[in-house]
């Protein structure tokens, strides 16, 4: 339920490009939490605006007082009270989003109560909880008998919530949200128990290397705009903050005229204007809560923050103050920005990552926020030899771009990318409605992709080199640094010797054996490739760990009339992505370009998939960078807790596998291991399957796969696979890792069967759901777990298909709950084992099942991906069709059997923390 960074369009965020938001948003959402419900706080005539929620459909609805129409069926309308809505039909998939966003609240706007984060609190109450209408079980219940989807998030500058629903759900959802808005009921009960989560979520924040990196940003960068403030909030100031305070907060914010809302989808546009004019029908215009802001004195010094965290390697963010969105020199610094990082072949990422093996990771960004002058940033992952060198040479690169002018070719590059980016970014109508909702709160235009793209079609190479000279001084440099523990005393003793140290399809056969599976989809002008060969981690073992991911990672790197440097300069130069990689059952490639790239782009996919070389110089930088990534797992509580698991289970099962490998098993691979490997067990296509989808003449993209796929020769004799291993656990365990996180992680797991018992796996995922919300908010473990502010997160994980699995109960929580969380999901497993299910969980079950397969597969790579999967897994290509039936067609005893068969068996658990058992 709350957010710290909003997951803005690039435009805004280019700013925050890529790199940082594998930092930022692995905490930008958490989730709904819902208690038992309350049924004697709530005074049912109480509302904001002394219109009782039952008179509301009875009085006229608010006037329409303008309407703008724009490009793309999209809508924009002033209703009287004040209220902006912006409605985007897109009848692609019968899906839909509802979303309202308040403005003047985020931490940057909370006046006399900054540091307090009154408006993170009220999201976290106010999303999902009760109002003068409903009780918060009552629209639990609701949103689950329809499976949709809904959460909230916070950011610097506003607060949204947002419901995802099938399109015949629109009208109860935009109901749901509008109430929300105007009738939140204020529980205490509801308070205290958000109050808790927040407190826990304000520790765990403590353990997170994005979190910790945002807030050290936040506070060097801005010192006296209240833009340095944790969108969190700090503990002590909260404290401070009694619940009428709060409620003020949300009377005096949450108004009409603050407000936009967002509706797009497969919707009908004067049905939801209509609609929203009368949900609002009661509620006036507020008073003008336009925030002063302070402003950020300019920087004239150095400055430097350094945090010590558990873990190996190192994450370094190089900044220099900029400009806000509203300067012209915004669309110079975004292009910086793409000539430096954007793709291999960008100078930062092939010279620091690839060519010298200094970084594990590097990108760039211009953040250009609305409140106050942004920064350009260079951030970095390094192990700590290396650190000293890596900063050298990243700002050697900012430096040289204000004495030299970049080539004709790496701006038209980055033009291309920018506007590439553009089309990718609107494909899902979650994107559709947080671009529009982000362009028109910070210009005041929905259309402000297509302004910004333009503007930077504009950019000379002498402009780029007139904002490198005006910003990039090496005497306003801000370095950011988190380190590994004990580094701060190590360079303190060192410090004199100068130490510092990413329709339908059609089937066809070629003739020698390839599948091929054909869809058009003119939605968008792209086309998405994708090849599937049986593989992965099920043909690795002990010795071999990690072998699939490297080979798929050499792919790219080189063929018999490429080079690694020639493929990456030709996607990076047309927008475009091509991409290899490993899972438990496959190695696969994929490609996502423009239409008019798509033959191209495909020849240069077969070339690296039938004709690669494995290059010596090009084997050792990715070598040293696997090993790299392998040390960063030391680094994540969830990725040393899944690896002791793993290394726990039966060899028999691909799941024994760490899919990136070990130290020892990677540190023997050479070229020839991966050339082999690839030639024998890989390339055969009888076990292959291509997909072409989007935009894209189904007869050209035949004759064009034919073309460059139908000379792989077949194999003398048919490689076979067997899916059929072994996943038995031979004994119930208990393993205890002490760590060095203040984070405590808690993983129980049983064995259970393969897809081809299909009946009991549906019926495995329906119990998961009911118990443990199936990855998403809800369920017995959620409501008991975080209702109490036990943990932090609590999951139920189905891990299975066309090999046995295991169905796994994940937690985090503190170190010293650890034991007591064991026990509560024990508890909550033999309740389940015992057969406590009931029928309506289970039909709520199935309507989240439902759902959630229905939205998981909007976009074409979506689709592309399920299909070929299915096919290959020998399930046939109309598979999910039948899901809903599939779904429906399981019982409360089916439920409740599979409960008892797979929880009664051999478990394995593993806790990890810093304290010893």
């Amino acid at each position: 339920m709350s957010g710290y960074i909003p997951k803005f369009t690039r435009r805004f965020l280019n700013s925050f490009s890529v790199f940082l938001l594998i930092f930022t948003l692995l905490a930008t959402f958490t989730s709904l939490g819902y208690a038992e419900e309350k049924k004697n706080s709530m005074n049912p005539n109480l509302t904001q605006n002394n219109v009782s929620v039952a008179d509301q459909t009875a009085l006229p609805p608010q006037k329409i007082l303008s309407r703008q129409v724009y490009p793309n069926e999209i809508t924009v309308a002033k209703l009287g009270n004040g209220l902006t809505v912006i409605v985007q039909e897109n009848h692609t998939a019968p899906v839909a989003t509802v979303r309202c966003s308040v403005k003047n609240t985020g931490s940057i706007n909370e006046t006399s109560y900054l540091g307090a984060g009154l408006s993170h609190v009220l999201e976290h109450v106010v999303a999902g909880g009760s109002t003068t209408k409903r009780s918060e079980e009552e629209i639990r219940k609701l949103i689950d008998t329809f499976g949709g989807a809904t959460n909230a998030y916070t950011s610097l500058d506003v607060t949204s919530y947002f419901i995802d629903c099938p399109k015949k759900n629109v009208e109860m959802c935009v109901e749901l949200i509008a109430d929300q808005m105007q009738h939140a009921a204020f529980v205490p009960e509801e308070f205290s128990r958000e109050l808790e989560v927040i407190q826990q979520e304000l520790a765990d924040g403590e353990e997170n290397r994005g979190r910790v990196m945002w807030k050290l940003a936040q506070e060097t960068f801005f010192q006296e705009s209240p833009g340095h403030l944790p969108i969190i909030g700090y503990i002590d100031v909260l404290r401070q903050v009694t619940n009428e305070q709060i409620i003020a907060f949300y009377r005096e914010r949450y108004v009409p005229n603050n407000m936009v809302f967002v509706v797009v989808g497969d919707v009908e546009t004067d049905a939801i204007l209509n609609q929203v004019a009368q949900e609002f029908a009661g509620t006036p215009r507020g008073f003008d809560s336009n925030v002063v802001l302070r402003p950020e004195p300019r920087q004239i010094t150095r400055r430097e923050a350094v945090r010590e965290m558990d873990g190996r390697t190192m994450d370094i963010m190089l900044g220099f103050p900029t400009v806000d969105l509203y300067h012209p020199d915004l669309y110079a610094l975004d292009l910086v920005s793409y000539i430096l990082s954007e793709g291999n072949s960008s100078r930062l990422v092939r010279d620091m990552q690839y060519e010298n093996s200094l970084v594990l990771g590097v990108g760039t960004s211009s953040y250009t926020p609305t409140f106050a002058r942004g920064m350009f940033s260079v951030r970095m992952s390094v192990t700590p030899e290396n650190e000293k060198v890596a900063v050298e040479t990243a700002l050697a690169h900012l430096y040289r771009l204000k004495t030299e002018l970049v080539t004709e070719e790496e701006l038209a590059k980055a033009k291309k990318q920018k506007a590439s980016e553009l089309i990718f970014d609107r494909q899902t109508v979650q994107q559709q409605a947080e671009s529009l909702a982000q362009s028109y709160m910070s210009t005041g235009t929905p259309m402000f992709d297509e302004i910004y793209v333009e503007n930077l079609q504009k950019v000379t190479a002498e402009q780029i080199l007139a904002v490198a000279q005006k910003y990039f001084l090496p005497e306003l440099l801000t370095t950011i640094k988190i380190v590994p523990k004990g580094t701060l005393a190590a360079q303190e003793k060192a410090q004199n010797a100068d130490a510092d140290a990413q329709k339908d399809a059609k089937l066809l056969t070629l003739a020698n054996g390839i599948r091929l599976l054909v869809k058009k989809d003119t939605h968008l002008p792209i086309v998405d490739v994708k090849i599937y060969a049986l593989g992965g981690d099920m043909l690795d073992s002990d010795e071999t760990a990690g072998r699939s991911g490297f080979t798929a990672s050499m792919l790219d790197k080189g063929t018999k009339t490429r080079t690694g440097e020639e493929i990456t300069d030709w996607f990076d130069a047309v927008g475009g992505t091509l991409s290899f990689s490993a899972g438990r059952h496959t190695l696969s490639g994929d490609v996502s370009v423009l239409k008019e790239d798509f033959p191209k782009a495909l020849e240069i996919m077969a070339d690296c998939w039938q004709n690669a070389t494995f290059p010596e110089d090009k084997f050792a930088q990715m070598k040293t960078l696997i090993l790299g990534s392998i040390a960063r797992r030391a680094d994540s509580p969830q990725a040393e807790l899944f690896e002791t698991w793993a290394d726990a289970l039966p060899e028999t099962t691909p799941f024994h596998i760490t899919s990136s490998g070990k130290m020892e098993t990677v540190s023997a691979m050479t070229p020839d291991t991966l050339r082999t490997y690839f030639h024998e067990s890989i390339l055969d296509p009888e076990n292959t399957i291509i997909s072409v989808y989007g935009d894209v003449d189904e007869r050209e993209a035949g004759a064009l796969v034919t073309k460059y796929f139908g000379t792989m020769p077949k194999k003398s004799e048919r490689q076979t696979v067997d899916f059929n291993r072994e996943n038995t656990l031979p004994e119930s365990r208990a393993i205890h890792k002490v760590t060095g996180k203040e984070a405590g992680m808690v993983l129980i797991s049983y064995a259970i069967p393969s897809q081809d018992v299909e009946k009991e796996l549906m019926a495995i995922r329906l119990m998961n759901a009911v118990v443990g919300g199936y990855g998403y908010p809800g369920g017995w473990l959620h409501e008991e777990l975080r209702g109490e502010g036990l943990v932090y997160a609590v999951h139920c994980l189905t891990r299975s298909g066309a090999t046995p699995g295991y169905i796994i109960f994940i937690a985090q929580t503190a170190p010293e709950t650890v034991d007591e969380v064991v026990r509560r999901l024990f508890n909550n497993i033999e309740k389940a084992r015992s057969g406590q299910i009931t029928q309506e969980e289970l039909d709520v079950a199935k309507q989240k099942l439902i759902s959630l397969h229905a939205q998981s597969d909007t976009t074409i790579s979506e689709q592309a991906s399920q299909q070929s999967l299915n096919l290959l897994y020998g399930l046939g290509l109309d598979y999910d069709k039948t899901y809903d039936a599939r779904v429906e067609s399981v019982t409360l005893e089916d439920v409740k059997a599979v409960a008892k068969k797979y929880l009664s068996g051999n478990y394995l658990q593993v806790t990890t923390s810093n304290r010893e058992k």
